[in-house]
């Protein structure tokens, strides 16, 4: 088996806290439609039990061995016959930097004035993800280090000017209109948890505490998430649900001491988090080939698949899909299909003797 690379569990979980915070700056109607985002105060802790349950599978098949990660596994287990299970987690990786790009394109669109080229724009950003996972995981993680600390800053700040503002007459009694908006935003949430087939990768790569690791991580998106509903709701009010992107409307009104419009400042941290976690997930597609084909095809998948993504803006009129609920119920289904299923199968693969095992107890 070829060396891996070695880094520490908390780079990873790191670069993955990071890909998740992706996710909050465009947590509005464009993704959950006109679901109540102050139900989902009650969807996230849910969603926090329900992602340590969803971690035990492929917990569980790296601890059986934790020099292999889930496509050595499956390789060394089916044959060739692993290549399909293998390409199921490609082809989600590519389903999953598709899909950020998208919401990249439309958060673009409707909140950048004056307007500016988004081919262009998207082509850059698709050229330095391209980069950067040429470069290997080593070079994503100490790259997340930085773009870490300062989204850390930017929560923090963010937090402290809208506290000011928070109004307790904007706060409804929680899920007054049915249990409709919660179970949407338990759907949400978790669809967007492409982290954890993530870490079918990424686990044999990194050294230390995972446990502490997954419990930090897990704890501090959720914990994150409820901030960001509170604070919203008790800004904003029912102004909240008129807006594609409310996280990036209230920074906009935020203001901390003299500072203000410090919307700008977490457009450019944003754009920071795209980029390392469409690097991510390019890099964990070719890791994905390589697996089939070997190291140099992984190089050139990475470069094929950012220019199969680069084509993707020159089509506007496809971001309107993102509004569709089947697909954040497609995202989840897929999710629970490569986070349960295709690690318990492994799983008692890896259970069941070899030939040669057998042999070798029968003599």
């Amino acid at each position: 088996m070829e060396k891996r690379p070695s880094i520490s569990v908390g780079q990873v979980f790191c670069m993955l806290f990071i890909s998740r915070m992706v996710v909050s700056m465009t947590y509005g109607t464009l993704l959950i439609g006109d679901s109540e985002i102050w139900d989902h105060v009650v969807s996230a802790p849910v969603s926090f039990l329900i992602t340590f349950f969803l971690l035990i599978p492929i917990y569980k098949l790296f601890c059986m061995d934790k020099k292999m990660n889930l496509m050595d596994n499956a390789r060394e287990l089916m044959g060739r016959w692993g290549w399909i299970l293998i390409g199921f987690y490609i082809v989600y990786y590519l389903i999953i930097s598709f899909h950020t790009l998208a919401i990249f394109n439309n958060f673009i669109i409707n909140t950048v004035n004056p307007p500016i080229s988004l081919p262009l724009l998207s082509i850059i950003l698709l050229f330095s993800a391209c980069y950067g996972a040429y470069k290997g995981v080593e070079a994503l993680v100490r790259t997340a280090g930085f773009i870490f600390i300062a989204t850390l800053f930017s929560i923090i700040f963010l937090s402290a000017s809208l506290f000011s503002g928070v109004e307790v007459i904007n706060f409804t009694p929680i899920l007054y209109n049915g249990a409709e908006s919660f179970l949407e935003g338990l759907e949400y949430m978790l669809s967007q948890s492409a982290c954890i087939p993530a870490l079918a990768v990424l686990f044999p790569l990194a050294q230390g505490d995972y446990k502490r690791g997954i419990i930090w991580w897990n704890t501090g998106v959720h914990a994150v998430f409820v901030v960001i509903i509170i604070l919203i709701t008790g800004t904003m009010g029912d102004f909240a649900s008129t807006q594609l992107f409310p996280v990036y409307t209230a920074a906009g009104i935020g203001k901390f001491g003299s500072f203000r419009h410090l919307d700008v400042v977490y457009l450019g941290i944003w754009m920071s988090g795209i980029f390392l976690k469409l690097s991510l997930f390019l890099l964990l597609a070719g890791e994905g080939i390589k697996n089939m084909a070997g190291e140099k095809y992984r190089k050139i998948s990475i470069i094929v698949f950012s220019i199969l993504m680069a084509v993707f803006p020159m089509f506007y009129e496809n971001f309107s899909i993102l509004r569709e609920p089947f697909v954040t119920g497609f995202l989840l289904i897929y999710l629970l299909v490569l986070t349960i299923i295709v690690p318990i199968i492994l799983i008692v693969l890896k259970k069941i003797p070899s030939k040669k095992e057998k042999i070798r107890i029968e003599n």
